[in-house]
């Protein structure tokens, strides 16, 4: 069902996944940085096929027993509670049993299937075994990660860690041969995850078999609990957005990181992906990607991207960062889509226009934090009145405080220096730019105007893209659209972070010329 562009539709924002598909790959790397490795584990040998009761070892669950919580005599009421953000003084809660199947080790091997474990993977696969065994090292170094943003998982009635059992295929046959592929999940086509264990193809980019495998157990990870009421946009642009990693020169990673280069992200290709889209259309609104439903993330890498896209929106914007980040806590039951809207706020219009900003411009190491708009309505001027603002040239858009009216004639001057980059040195520039550097076609620290719409004079703002006028120093013009000024130096979006200095921009309003009116 279609959604009106002003309005929130909370249907279109309920879905809930049981099978989720998983990722494509689009691009070739270098190797990674080596990460440190986790010794394989061997299990003791079994001489027969597990039967129905060693697949099934651990007690059901129980669902919906509610005993008093415990309390602690040894904690003052006022100090905060190590409890799951799932559990409440009211109920216990558990996270299900471990219901994955026993596997015999011995038999799998004989098949070309090795066994890597760490405290919360069980890894079987028949990649190249160095490639193999350092698999379960990166996700122990994310499993705080995914505890931090997700919060810790409640206990299960055993008592037991939490582990996930991960395969990873690259002769899909020899696991099909092991019945190690359940008959719903036949048709994987790069990931696939059910309950605490997780399906995919080996990848041939060292990088992405990492981000693919984080992706698949995010899922694992955040989705084990019953009543998961996310819609699908968000459930898959967060196990994107957790997976995106980068490891550092000491084996450190990373997690939820924004792709600073195409070489260390290898096979990923979501910024590459969101790059063409709005080349050859206007990017899609905020509503549109919140309407994603599952059938969209069949091999579609475009959904993918959207979805990242969004959630690295919301993740990494100064202003909604804090309220998003709390949803992973909140994934479970009613609710999260009254979450979503209180995030957001009132004025819809504003979070898109800021969201088709940032895709827009969004290139690798994006300075989400620099970039951010915050929008000021301007003031009309008098005939003759002119505005002096100051425009960084460390931030993006930022508002003249003026507004315009269509038709009429302003002028814009803009004095100072400010310099672009430090090393070797720092590039001196005024707001005319420099001519031996160049940013989407203009110089680089040419001073640039945006014209924000008003709302009420256009009714299509949901789908209409705000332009850039390239002004310099000096520059008169008629408006072309009623709305607010605002005003930017130019420069690379992931390089505001070394610029320094900024521009005194003043703006009049000119007088409207006599009209005449020729005699016949």
């Amino acid at each position: 069902m279609p959604v009106s562009r002003f309005e929130w539709n909370p249907s279109s924002l309920l879905w809930l996944c049981l099978l989720l598909p998983g990722c494509g790959a689009d691009a070739t790397p270098p190797r990674a940085a080596e990460e440190s490795e986790v010794v394989v584990t061997s299990e003791p040998a079994v001489s027969e096929a597990p039967t129905e009761a060693q697949q099934q070892p651990q007690a059901p669950q129980v669902k919906g027993e509610k005993t008093k919580t415990e309390s602690d005599p040894g904690k003052a009421s006022g100090e905060p509670q190590t409890t799951s953000p799932m559990q409440n003084a009211e109920q216990k809660v558990y996270r299900p049993s471990d219901q994955r199947p026993l596997h015999n080790n011995q038999r799998l091997e004989l098949l070309g299937i090795q066994c890597y474990e760490s405290p919360h993977l069980k890894l079987y696969t028949d990649i190249d075994p160095e490639q193999a065994k350092k698999l379960p090292a990166v996700l122990e170094q994310a499993y705080p990660a995914l505890q931090k943003y997700f919060g810790p998982l409640p206990p299960n009635r055993e008592g037991t860690e939490f582990q996930v059992t991960g395969y990873i295929m690259q002769d899909r046959e020899r696991f099909e041969k092991a019945d190690l592929i359940p008959g719903l999940l036949a048709q994987i086509i790069n990931g696939r995850h059910q309950g605490a264990q997780f399906w995919m193809n080996a990848q041939t980019e060292e990088y992405y078999l990492k981000h693919l495998m984080l992706h698949e157990y995010t899922h694992c990870y955040s989705m084990i609990m019953e009543d998961i009421s996310a819609p699908v946009w968000y459930l898959e642009g967060i196990a994107e957005s957790m997976a995106t990693h980068h490891v550092d020169a000491d084996g450190k990673i990373q997690f939820n990181v924004m792709p600073h280069n195409k070489n260390d992200f290898g096979g990923l290709g979501r910024i590459s992906l969101i790059q063409d889209a709005v080349k050859s259309a206007p990017p899609r609104t905020m509503l549109e990607v919140m309407q994603l439903g599952p059938d969209d993330f069949v091999d579609a890498n475009a959904s993918y991207a959207w979805s990242w896209a969004l959630s690295q929106f919301f993740d990494k914007h100064p202003q909604y960062q804090a309220e998003f980040r709390k949803l992973a806590r909140h994934m479970q039951g009613p609710g999260f889509t009254e979450k979503i809207k209180a995030m957001i706020g009132p004025d819809l219009i504003a979070a898109n226009d800021a969201w088709q900003l940032f895709v827009r411009n969004l290139q690798p190491g994006y300075d989400s934090e620099r970039a951010m708009i915050t929008f000021q309505p301007g003031k009309d001027l008098a005939t003759d009145a002119s505005v002096t603002q100051e425009i960084a040239s460390d931030r993006g858009w930022q508002s003249s405080g003026v507004h315009v009216t269509r038709g009429e004639t302003y002028a814009v001057s803009a004095s100072g220096m400010f310099s672009l980059a430090q090393k070797p040195k720092p590039w001196q520039s005024t707001a005319d730019g420099i001519t031996f550097q160049y940013f989407n076609g203009q110089p680089l620290g040419r001073l640039l105007m945006m014209i924000r719409p008003d709302p009420d004079n256009d009714p299509t703002r949901m789908q209409t893209l705000l332009r850039v006028y390239p002004q310099g120093s000096q520059a008169t013009w008629m408006v072309p659209a009623t709305g607010t000024l605002y005003f930017r130096l130019n420069d690379a979006w992931d390089s505001l972070h070394n610029n320094e200095g900024a521009v005194q921009v003043t703006v009049t309003r000119q007088p409207q010329p006599q009209s005449t009116t020729a005699e016949q």
